[in-house]
């Protein structure tokens, strides 16, 4: 493993650029590794949780740890610039790039003992993303919640899915189980119960979480989960994959070398092309089924099933599919796309157009394309997969993130909630979708959002802002738990529009 020392991560290095990362914070050592406090908080930064089996083979699954617990600098594996960087800013270009960013973060209270542990799975659409970057600062949500704080690196893009070509690799799912096994084995060291692990993710991390959870090999690694942005997305077919894999060489060009020589960079156009060619249809690169990865994840009833947590908390944004339509100019969405749109992803297209209707009177076809999108792919999902759960016997509750971001046409955006949820606006100060949100706003979205996360964290029960419980969903009375500028409550779930799936 190419520089990973046991390098002492000094005080202002590692993830966070911004102006509190950069604060002299006083220097010790905690397990034998370089750590840093503030606030009675401890962090230890670009700890490696394994590495390739084959050095020499970029797709070579991991091994375990070494014996001794070893660091360098934060990094993350190879990626470029974020299709919503309009939303969330430039952070993640802060970091290095390598492929061998098998990390992950830790923060722990300094009293800790038995602590609950937050293992948190970073978003990025399966091609960016990770845990290091500054975002990602868990020192709050440790001090508030007297929990160690985790927060890991997988491996993106072909590196992390592709594979040879003769069948999907899914490393990523490897990468994820591996971060697991070292918490089990080291989280105690930080004061971290390991028996009481919740595994969160927000989008494609909760597509992650969503799928670990009902892994047998993933049993015991974690207690609860929290999928926060969980979207439909069932995993790509053979034939999908396969022709992913061919437009990836071929956009490599055929006097490129094979996917294991070929340089990051080249790699990283190639799946720009791949993406390109998927615009408006889905993702480019993303997982693929497998002998890992059920062809029926997204099968509710059968995923429900499978379940081996005991608990399951879900939330969305409001308006989810902003971000990805922020592209689209307005006057381009016309009726009929509106009306092909709902044809394609609804059972009964008249009777969701008169609700999109009733529901936005006088809206734009683009606004009512961002409602129906979120409603298809997220929303209902959050319930159906509630509904489900609570059937199987697993605790299941959902919330609804619905600030709205000054920024236009964001509104209650995929990724707004992550800001609030972290409590750590600072490290976001560049970030365009958070400028002009009211502090007094930020704060109190943020405690109502975290107090829901850190109660199912301490004892599997998210607790409201008035000190309650998040009552389990109840199919008969379906709600979820609103948390708005206005402040939080209980909203009726939307009617049951019949989603194709």
């Amino acid at each position: 493993m190419s520089g990973t020392t046991g390098l002492a991560a000094g005080p202002g290095t590692g993830p966070g650029v911004g102006p509190v990362s950069q604060r002299v914070r006083p220097a010790t050592r905690v397990a034998g590794l370089a750590a840093d406090v503030s606030g009675g908080t401890v962090r230890a930064l670009g700890i490696h949780y394994g590495a390739r089996l084959d050095a020499a083979d970029r797709f070579s699954p991991l091994g375990g740890p070494s014996p001794e617990l070893v660091q360098s600098e934060p990094a993350a594996f190879p990626q470029a610039p974020g299709s919503l960087d309009w939303l969330l800013g430039p952070a993640l270009m802060e970091l290095p790039q390598h492929e061998d960013a098998f990390q992950l973060n830790v923060w722990a209270p300094l009293d800790a003992r038995d602590a609950p542990v937050l293992v948190y799975l970073p978003g990025g659409a399966f091609i960016s993303g990770a845990g290091t970057v500054r975002w990602y600062d868990g020192e709050r949500l440790a001090r508030e919640g007297g929990a160690v704080v985790v927060t890991i690196n997988y491996r993106l893009g072909a590196l992390g899915l592709i594979g040879d070509g003769q069948r999907p690799s899914n490393l990523a799912v490897g990468d994820i189980l591996q971060a697991l096994r070292w918490v089990q084995g080291n989280i105690s060291r930080f004061g971290g119960d390991p028996a009481q692990v919740t595994l969160a993710g927000q989008s494609a991390g909760a597509f992650y979480a969503y799928l670990l959870s009902q892994l047998p090999q993933a049993k015991g690694l974690f207690r609860r989960t929290a999928l926060l942005s969980l979207a439909w997305q069932p995993p790509l077919t053979p034939a999908e994959y396969a022709e992913r894999y061919r437009l990836l060489v071929e956009a490599l060009g055929e006097d490129a070398p094979g996917l294991a020589e070929v340089p990051a960079g080249a790699l990283l156009r190639a799946q720009g092309a791949v993406s390109k060619a998927y615009a408006g249809r889905g993702l480019g690169l993303m997982p693929a089924a497998d002998s890992t990865v059920p062809a029926d994840l997204f099968d509710f009833a059968a995923a429900a099933g499978r379940l081996h947590v005991s608990e399951l908390l879900l939330s969305t944004t409001q308006d989810e599919a902003a971000a990805f339509l922020k592209a689209v100019p307005v006057a381009a969405v016309t009726p009929g796309q509106l009306a092909g749109f709902v044809a394609g992803h609804f059972e009964d297209a008249p009777a969701t157009l008169a609700w999109l209707e009733e529901k936005l009177p006088g809206a734009t076809c683009h606004a009512k394309l961002v409602e129906a999108m979120s409603l298809h792919q997220l929303r209902l999902a959050a319930f159906e997969l509630a509904g489900h759960a609570r059937a199987a016997g697993v605790d299941a509750s959902v919330a609804r993130f619905a600030v709205a971001s000054p920024l236009e046409g964001a509104g209650s955006a995929h990724c707004f909630e992550v800001p609030f949820l972290f409590g750590n606006r600072e490290q976001w100060a560049d970030a365009p979708m958070l400028l002009g949100v009211p502090e007094a706003v930020f704060e109190e979205a943020g405690a109502a959002l975290r107090g829901l996360l850190l109660g199912f964290v301490a004892d599997g029960r998210a607790r409201t802002d008035d000190g309650g419980v998040l009552p389990s969903f109840d199919p008969a009375l379906p709600q979820a738990y609103r948390i708005g500028a206005d402040g939080a409550g209980f909203i009726p779930a939307e009617p049951d529009l019949a989603p194709r799936r």
